[in-house]
């Protein structure tokens, strides 16, 4: 049974505002954006875990998320929910703002349609299972 996950996107309207500007500099000249603002990654985000990775640890998959502005303030600082879908049997890592300051990464799966929340070791656990013993032990 999938289960559903909401985060609050903090600051979302300064990401959006910024990545705004980017593409606007881009379309007037290549590269200017990228140049001038840079990048704007979410401060949150949903990725399920795949395998490993050599450099990265683990091989994920982001998670494309709907926005809720049903809560958020007039500007869209706060209140703005986005929620994902996640399934069960499958490994998560998820990044959650928690203030404007600070965020929570942690691994989850969903049990009986709940999320669970797992230690390092657990989800390391899990990943090694998903490998097989062959490539685990190459390791």
């Amino acid at each position: 049974m999938p289960a559903s996950l909401s985060l609050e996107a903090i600051g979302d309207d300064t990401v959006q505002m910024m990545r705004f500007w980017r593409r606007l500099l881009n379309d007037g000249q290549a590269g200017l954006g990228d140049e001038a603002i840079g990048r704007w990654p979410n401060r949150y985000w949903v990725a399920e875990i795949t395998g490993t990775h050599p450099r990265y640890k683990y091989e994920r998959r982001f998670l494309s998320g709907k926005k809720d502005y049903a809560n958020a303030n007039s500007v869209g600082s706060r209140g703005v929910r986005v929620w994902f879908v996640l399934k069960e049997g499958k490994l998560y890592e998820i990044k959650s703002p928690v203030s404007w300051h600070r965020s929570e990464r942690y691994f989850a799966t969903v049990r009986e349609g709940l999320v669970v929340q797992l230690t390092d070791d657990e989800a390391g656990a899990m990943v090694a299972a998903m490998e097989g013993p062959c490539q685990a032990s190459d390791r």
